[in-house]
């Protein structure tokens, strides 16, 4: 049996069913000589059982998630980062934030389950936080700006939040026109 939450971790996650868990389980078991598994070899026999089970990707295009970089050291310092998935693999989508653009595996991700209308905004927004993440010259204001907006996965700006992007916008001569 399992003595700590980081053995399961990787079995939890996947959403197999429980007879493929087990299978999972007794695998990772038997390449630890029969002891108890590390975390590692139980997410190594997930990440294999995975492939030769077809397991769909439940991500498309346009969704809105949260990163959730665990055990993902390219990943590091973007916890909670809300981005844009722009293209679908089987085990992975690529992911846009306001400050690039990511390959993560899809337990690395979670939908925001928003609506149409909110995911167009969302959308919309991070072009402009990236427009103005990829200017050379930029105020470290705006990088403040940025993080904290990066961050606040809500299909919404308070009144103010909009103001002060209005305002770094004009600053730096970004145009915006919402797209329809």
């Amino acid at each position: 049996m399992p003595t700590n939450e980081r053995q399961l971790r990787f079995l939890a996650k996947a959403e197999l069913e429980p007879a493929v868990q087990a299978n999972v389980w007794q695998q990772a078991v038997e390449q630890a000589g029969n002891k108890i598994p590390s975390g590692r070899i139980v997410k190594d026999v997930v990440d294999r059982i995975r492939e030769s089970i077809k397991v769909p990707n439940p991500y498309h295009v346009g969704e809105i998630c949260v990163l959730l970089p665990k055990d993902n050291p390219d990943l590091k310092g973007k916890a909670g980062y809300w981005g844009v998935v722009s293209h679908v693999e089987i085990y992975s989508c690529t992911f846009q934030t306001w400050d690039g653009d990511y390959t993560v595996k899809i337990e690395q991700m979670k939908s925001l389950k928003l609506l149409d209308e909110d995911c167009f905004f969302m959308q919309q927004l991070c072009v402009r936080l990236r427009q103005l993440h990829q200017l050379a010259s930029r105020d470290e204001a705006v990088d403040w700006l940025l993080q904290g907006l990066g961050k606040q996965a809500k299909p919404y700006l308070s009144s103010l939040q909009a103001k002060l992007l209005a305002v770094v916008e004009r600053e730096y001569k970004i145009a915006w026109r919402q797209q329809k």
